[in-house]
């Protein structure tokens, strides 16, 4: 009997901490956000006017879907953002593409929208960037608001992009130094080239961009000067693979002959500009 007693209270004891530990312990929500959201590679870079879709989500063990939001935009300089905000016109296809329809065909299968420069993919995060802004060069600093069906997080800071206007990218050894670019004024929407050989500026006939010109830069030719050569040009100047030839006259024998680099650049903004070349 002794045995069977303890036996029993044994059994009520366990009854009453399993009861015990249920009333204490939090039943979880389903869906959770982790705490070390972030973006992969905070820092970024972006050239302005041209279309980029930026930024790398890292979820961790956050319940999925996310949902994502621009909250707040700044420029530490203090610049003023609006241009990230301004709409800009996009063409968007409403009806499949077969292949071999007029232009007239396609212009009613497509459909023009309002969308603003600098927008986040509610899905993704991404931060998309349209081509044809007017962003000015700064660092922008993004706080972004990520939530799902268990609550929300402002990450401040969430993505820092840097935008330049204009970047020479590449050129080659030959060069004596680097190309040089300058914006000297807002109009016309033009590039005039200077050659340069031995630190000496040449007029517009003595260089050449006919060599390999579908590898180059979009432009239309206008007239060789005295001070450079002369190109009308449709911005934004996308990232391209541009030759450059020198006209050597030997002075000797009066003979011709054309020295050939190539050079990698962009500019983003539309202006008036000047591209300095070095040989």
């Amino acid at each position: 009997m002794k045995c069977n007693n303890n036996k029993g209270l044994l059994n009520a004891i366990t009854l009453c901490g399993t009861l015990l530990l249920g009333s204490c312990t939090k039943v979880p929500m389903e869906g959770s956000l982790a705490p070390d959201i972030s973006y992969k590679n905070r820092k970024q870079y972006a050239i302005s006017g041209l279309q980029q879709n930026i930024g790398n989500f890292q979820v961790s063990t956050s319940t999925l879907p996310l949902k994502f939001e621009i909250v707040e935009v700044r420029e530490l300089t203090g610049k003023v953002t609006a241009s990230l905000t301004e709409n800009i016109p996009v063409v968007r296809f409403k009806e499949p593409i077969v292949g071999n329809e007029t232009a007239a065909e396609l212009l009613l299968k497509t459909d023009t929208v309002m969308t603003p420069a600098v927008s986040v993919n509610p899905f993704t995060g991404q931060l998309e960037i349209l081509e044809g802004n007017k962003i000015p060069a700064g660092e922008y600093h993004f706080d972004i608001k990520v939530a799902n069906n268990s609550g929300a997080k402002i990450l401040k800071d969430a993505l820092v992009i840097e935008f330049k206007e204009l970047e020479v990218k590449s050129w080659s050894s030959g060069m004596l130094k680097q190309p040089e670019i300058e914006r000297i004024g807002d109009a016309p929407n033009q590039i005039r080239f200077v050659g340069y050989l031995n630190n000496i500026p040449l007029s517009g006939d003595q260089i050449d961009f006919t060599k390999e010109r579908s590898a180059g830069f979009k432009g239309t030719f206008i007239n060789d000067t005295n001070d450079g050569e002369i190109w009308q040009v449709k911005f934004p100047v996308k990232e391209s693979n541009t030759y450059c030839s020198w006209k050597i006259t030997n002075p000797n024998g009066g003979a011709v002959s054309y020295l050939s680099e190539n050079f990698n650049f962009v500019i983003g903004l539309p202006g008036n500009y000047v591209v300095r070349l070095y040989k």
